[in-house]
């Protein structure tokens, strides 16, 4: 709620405040920073396989979230603005990959997929409550209000992560790796792994960051500020809906189930730049569907073509390499702006790139299985 809550109105608040087109792209550069700290965190946990490490990067990680956007509504000028979301981004990479290796461990008994698409839905039901709660506020009492209010969800959060401590703090997981898979080198993983890194990345580079979109939404003035929120709502509820569906059909179908996102990516900016008003909403479905595979099966992926020590650094290195690509293609994006065509090309060319890498990937899987 709280995160999901603040990014459903970030670029339009930022045009509140009289931000430049670049501030909602440094928003996806927070993205970047955020996921080095995934590779610094992830490579702490790799080389010290302790439980108290994975918890306490989660629990602290949390705390970071919870305290940061909230703040947003006191902030001064812009530049606070984009720092605290920047802050906000930090915490989520430092919980991530400890999070991720926790979430695979406790998911080895109903399938890693379904495991990771459980954990989506209840994600996207407080991503989906966040942008509605948002929303009213905003329309009541304006930004400040919508803001300060995120702080009850974020504390609730805080408290439910330091609860799951408590009852699991041993992790299997910790106690697996040998010598030599403690040794966080990174020639030691996969080509299949790399070339997952390689497709996802294309995918990231042309998958329109929501500041991005709701910028751009601002501007061209076809819908209103609290519209763009209640979009994204929307987004949220479809990535909620078929989290659970998607991560069953990656346990029955494997990574084969990659290469239908892609396609989506310029379907949700033909939308955003050519949609009347009327059909708008429906930029919510690919835009969802995307968020999905990207929070459900991207990180199923990773349990599925890694060993359990190497996971932590896995995610981090994962997320550095995606992260870096999403923040370059915001801004490519922002400087596209004004030329919606020239957007929906770049689009389509970095999804039928990574649609190629995806069924690479998917034949050399199946030819070792045989």
């Amino acid at each position: 709620m709280v995160y999901e809550g603040g990014r459903s109105v970030s670029g339009a608040y930022l045009a509140e405040v009289g931000a430049p087109a670049v501030a909602a792209a440094l928003v996806g550069v927070g993205e970047f920073l955020g996921l080095v700290f995934r590779l610094l965190s992830g490579y702490v946990a790799t080389v010290f396989q302790s439980s108290a490490a994975l918890w306490s990067s989660t629990f602290l990680g949390y705390l970071l979230t919870s305290v940061s956007i909230p703040a947003i509504a006191i902030a001064p000028t812009w530049y606070g603005v984009v720092a605290l979301y920047m802050v906000d981004r930090l915490g989520k990479g430092l919980r991530a990959p400890a999070r991720d290796v926790i979430l695979a461990e406790v998911s080895e008994g109903i399938g890693v997929g379904k495991g990771f698409g459980i954990h989506e839905l209840l994600d996207q039901m407080g991503a989906f409550a966040g942008p509605v709660m948002v929303s009213v506020l905003l329309a009541l009492y304006g930004y400040r209000a919508a803001y300060l209010t995120l702080l009850v969800p974020g504390a609730v959060a805080v408290l439910l992560v330091a609860a799951a401590w408590r009852l699991y703090p041993n992790l299997r997981s910790t106690s697996r790796g040998t010598t030599s898979s403690r040794t966080p080198v990174f020639r030691g993983y996969s080509r299949p792994f790399w070339l997952y890194v390689a497709a996802s990345s294309a995918l990231a580079l042309g998958f329109m960051h929501w500041s991005i979109a709701s910028y751009y939404l601002k501007i061209r003035g076809a819908v209103g500020d609290v519209e763009i929120g209640l979009i994204y709502a929307v987004a949220m509820l479809i990535d909620a809906l078929i989290a659970v569906p998607l991560g069953a059909l990656f346990d029955r179908v494997g990574l084969r189930t990659l290469l239908l996102v892609p396609a989506l990516a310029p379907v949700f900016v033909v939308l955003v730049a050519y949609a009347p008003r009327e059909l708008l909403y429906l930029s919510a479905v690919p835009w969802g569907i995307v968020m999905c595979s990207e929070e459900s099966m991207m990180r199923a992926s990773i349990a599925v073509l890694v060993e359990p020590p190497r996971r932590p650094l896995a995610y981090g290195v994962f997320g550095l390499v995606f992260g870096l690509a999403w923040a370059i293609g915001g801004y490519i994006y922002a400087l596209l702006l004004a030329e919606p065509l020239y957007m929906l090309l770049y689009a389509v060319a970095t999804s039928a790139t990574s649609i190629y890498l995806y069924a690479d990937l998917a034949n050399t899987q199946r030819s070792k299985v045989r």
